[in-house]
């Protein structure tokens, strides 16, 4: 039986949506989640209710009343709402399978999939087939630009055919989420991780036992402050893959060197 609202906005569309939340009235969320005993959006999932998006919005940013919310308080909601999204829901792993449970996690997050044997990304939650969610198998994964998070990272549990994954730009990629890659050590072949912010030395030491990986593209990552010495340590624990690691830096990009 089909579960999900017919109507889903992912972390991105959401995201697109702030700039209208300054025009709108307050009011008050419905949303709740009874496990967490607190306001959370259905299923994990933020769903319009037959109500215009903006509004919606409007609605989930003041959850407490005010008008004004302060810097502070717009990156916990943020983070409320991140962590609604990328929460792991066991049974919905069981009755659809972890590779559709997956891709629906990440969809959800603003990252897009392609699936084993077809040559085209799935970036729309709705696209999704209603049914035989079983027989989908991720190959690849584009986490650009997307709210994932190591919470959601077990999602990877049972996944077996993920052999690519890029993480560029995102912003909630830490070291707890790198630390669970290894759940993906007998199919990932291919990986990137470029400017994430919150990426140290002891996360991408995880990297080390992704043991079948062939190519590693890492760069501006300013939490590494000794380039050379990780890059020595991964060559030593993956000798097999081809690792590049040009810069840690936005500064020292090379190629902005060449436009001066």
């Amino acid at each position: 039986m089909q579960r999900w609202p017919t109507s889903v906005m992912n972390y991105r569309y959401l995201k697109s949506l702030q700039p209208l939340a300054a025009f709108l009235p307050t009011g008050r969320t419905n949303f709740y989640d009874k496990s967490l005993q607190s306001p959370k959006c259905n299923f994990g999932l933020v769903t319009t209710g037959g109500r215009h998006p903006a509004t919606l919005y409007g609605e989930c940013l003041s959850l407490t009343v005010p008008q004004v919310w302060s810097h502070t308080s717009q990156r916990s909601l943020w983070a409320w709402l991140n962590a609604i999204f990328n929460k792991v829901d066991e049974s919905r792993v069981k009755e659809v399978g972890p590779d559709r449970a997956c891709a629906e996690w990440l969809l959800r997050c603003g990252a897009v999939v392609k699936w084993h044997s077809s040559g085209k990304w799935t970036k729309d939650y709705n696209t999704l087939p209603p049914t035989g969610g079983s027989l989908l198998k991720i190959e690849e994964i584009d986490a650009t630009d997307s709210a994932v998070m190591h919470i959601g990272f077990p999602h990877f549990k049972g996944c077996k055919h993920i052999r690519r994954i890029v993480f560029h730009k995102a912003s909630y990629l830490d070291d707890a989420g790198l630390s669970q890659l290894p759940l993906l050590c007998n199919s990932l072949k291919e990986l990137q991780i470029s400017s994430c912010g919150n990426v140290t030395a002891d996360g991408l030491r995880h990297l080390g036992k992704l043991k079948n990986l062939e190519h590693l593209l890492l760069y501006d990552l300013p939490e590494i402050t000794n380039k050379d010495a990780i890059l020595q340590e991964l060559e030593e624990a993956l000798p097999k893959c081809t690792i590049v690691f040009p810069y840690a830096l936005a500064k020292d990009d090379p190629s902005l060197k060449t436009k001066e």
